[in-house]
């Protein structure tokens, strides 16, 4: 029986919550909590499986209590966020501070609450020694661009990963999150600050720079086109072809017509299969694939994929991926443009 924590100052999201889980025969609920003090004792003491947390409540906010029960007793953390850009930043920061994932408050269903509560389970908390595998000689190639398909535990991975590449690489990094539009915004302004690289939110028609990581805006999929200009188009206009938005599939796909040799592929954490489709086109083309350490990863799924299908060229431990794009993406092209504050 999985153990859940409630946390929330409010008694209605308390109430609705608890009938989603009251539901389901696999789930127990073992507490409520009413802010982070609540929140930090009772994770002590009823030691849950997962817990719920509310990130706006008295006393002690729940990214405070993440930052705390993180440090003291780690457990799987779902976060319950509203669309503001306030809940946004906060949410980006919890998950950051070691928050697995997230929910929205105004479209909370049963189905996500539990399909979420599920993965979350088996989320990987503590770090884990490093491992590298499958390590391919690569010493005579470079590359001009990098594409990065991430999902869940994603804003913390980009954390640990952007600000350890070097702003004298020769490449541009395209990211598609799975992330709604009101968070992309909020990550890069975040994780711009904390890297020496120009972290930004991508525009459409925009040409990719050397030493800049463009984040694909929520809601939108990202292409990138032969002349390397960025093409952004609205989930409507594949719904019927990339299950995932922003389709991690869809940007690999583009890369492997755009740069084909010229490009890094990495799929990491993640659950789900996108991206495995994108990375067999792109390897087809030439590109190099590489795919996050399982004990690296919050959840396991995208890079498994990858590597159960042979698609992959190296598996890499999240704390040594920067190294390897530091080494791989440098070369004889136009030195980087400074770096710009957002």
């Amino acid at each position: 029986m999985l153990k859940v924590l409630i946390v929330d100052d409010s008694p209605f999201m308390r109430v609705r919550i608890n009938l989603f889980l009251d539901s389901e025969p696999g789930i127990k609920v073992v507490g409520i909590a009413r802010d982070g003090y609540e929140a930090i004792e009772k994770t002590k003491h009823l030691k849950p499986d997962v817990i719920t947390m509310d990130y706006e409540m008295p006393e002690m906010s729940g990214l405070e209590a993440v930052e705390h029960i993180m440090s003291e007793c780690p457990t799987p953390i779902i976060m319950v966020s509203s669309f503001t850009y306030d809940g946004a930043e906060t949410t980006i920061k919890a998950l950051r501070k070691g928050a697995v994932d997230y929910l929205h408050k105004e479209e909370l269903t049963k189905e996500d609450l539990i399909s979420k509560i599920y993965l979350a389970k088996d989320a990987k908390l503590e770090p884990l020694p490093l491992t590298d595998e499958n390590l391919a000689d690569m010493d005579n190639r470079r590359f001009s661009v990098v594409g990065i398909g991430i999902s869940t535990g994603g804003p913390r991975a980009l954390s640990s990963l952007l600000p350890k590449i070097s702003p004298k690489i020769s490449a541009s990094i395209v990211i598609a999150q799975h992330m709604p539009a009101s968070f992309t915004a909020s990550l890069a302004e975040r994780l711009n600050k904390d890297s020496a690289i120009t972290v930004k939110e991508a525009e459409h028609g925009e040409l990719l720079r050397p030493a800049y990581a463009y984040i694909c805006p929520g809601g939108m999929h990202m292409y990138i086109e032969k002349n390397s200009t960025i093409s952004l188009f609205s989930k409507d206009r594949f719904s019927s072809v990339y299950k995932y938005t922003p389709s991690v599939d869809l940007l690999f796909t583009s890369l492997s017509k755009s740069h084909r040799d010229q490009a890094m592929a990495i799929i990491m954490t993640g659950m789900g299969s996108d991206g495995a489709e994108g990375a067999k086109e792109a390897k087809d083309a030439g590109a190099y694939i590489m795919a996050q350490s399982e004990d690296s990863c919050t959840i396991y799924g995208m890079p498994r994929v990858v590597v159960e299908k042979n698609l992959h060229d190296d598996i890499i431990h999240l704390d040594n991926i920067a190294k390897r794009i530091n080494s791989l993406c440098t070369g004889s092209v136009p030195p980087p443009i400074p770096k710009i504050t957002l």
